[in-house]
């Protein structure tokens, strides 16, 4: 069966909820109060900038999920320690949902058992997302290792920082993460991307949300947005295979080509990525 992407054509972040509404309704995907809400707080930031994920699109997944009469708890690590608790205070996350800022909680390694990585230190609270459904919300932006950092790699968050071992092999690491901790639904905000690099990212006003309850093929479609080839962007490629996803027969709603906006790294971009980003 083919995966299913839609893309949401939302040009100012006033008009999330509607599309947001309509992701639940199309990913008919059951959730409970154990339900990690994992967003992209790399670093506090102005949302604006296109580095972070904004925090008007959380607010529509948590408001969807407590009409359903689910409480969420909205789970990050950044890579600054701090990073997720400033965002939750400076966007009021607190006053609608449990925050937990997972660089802070106890770390409990794991096995990995993939084929590049063997074991990790997982957050005490990423247990709740441990081979269970969870909501990943990353950023639509380019990345200095990986060329794109997306729902994939949104993952490391749950990992203990530094996550410079990653590095090595990152590609498979990442897919091999994946048996850990695979979201049930993957939103990207592009509604404001982040071009240039993921830490210092220079915002495009791109106008789109990608979702779909196939990371992979979230994955393949926002980056084919951002004018990369998803065959070429290597963990992509090796979890299409792993997962058989099939990224020439995806099912979208919308126009790629029509939506498309080439992103690129800048030269300090390329940089960034060795530093655990």
């Amino acid at each position: 069966m083919k995966a299913k992407v839609i893309i949401g054509k939302v040009n100012n972040y006033g008009k999330v909820d509607k599309f947001i509404e309509e992701v639940f309704n199309e990913f008919r995907v059951k959730f409970d109060n154990e339900t990690i809400v994992k967003p992209n707080f790399l670093k506090f930031d102005d949302p604006s900038n296109g580095c972070i994920t904004h925090p008007k699109v959380i607010e529509a997944v948590v408001r969807v999920l407590k009409d359903k009469e689910i409480n969420p708890t909205i789970a990050e690590g950044g890579f600054w320690r701090d990073a997720a608790d400033k965002c939750f205070s400076a966007f009021k996350l607190k006053e609608i949902a449990k925050c937990v800022n997972l660089n802070k909680e106890e770390f409990v390694r794991i096995k990995a058992n993939g084929k590049a990585l063997k074991d990790v230190k997982i957050a005490k609270t990423a247990f709740k997302a441990l081979n269970k459904p969870f909501i990943s919300l990353p950023k639509l932006k380019v990345h200095g290792l990986t060329k794109a950092t997306l729902g994939i790699k949104n993952n490391m968050g749950f990992l203990k920082k530094p996550a410079i071992y990653m590095h090595f092999k990152i590609h498979q690491k990442l897919v091999d993460l994946l048996k850990l901790f695979n979201p049930a639904l993957t939103i990207i905000d592009g509604v404001v991307g982040g071009n240039s690099s993921e830490m210092l990212t220079k915002p495009v006003k791109h106008g789109v949300i990608v979702a779909s309850n196939s990371v992979i093929a979230a994955d393949a479609i926002a980056a084919s947005l951002m004018g990369l080839n998803a065959k070429k962007i290597e963990h992509i490629k090796l979890a299409s295979q792993e997962y058989n996803v099939d990224l020439d027969f995806i099912e979208v709603n919308e126009n790629v080509e029509e939506l498309k906006i080439n992103y690129s790294l800048s030269f300090i971009g390329r940089g960034f990525g060795m530093f655990g980003t």
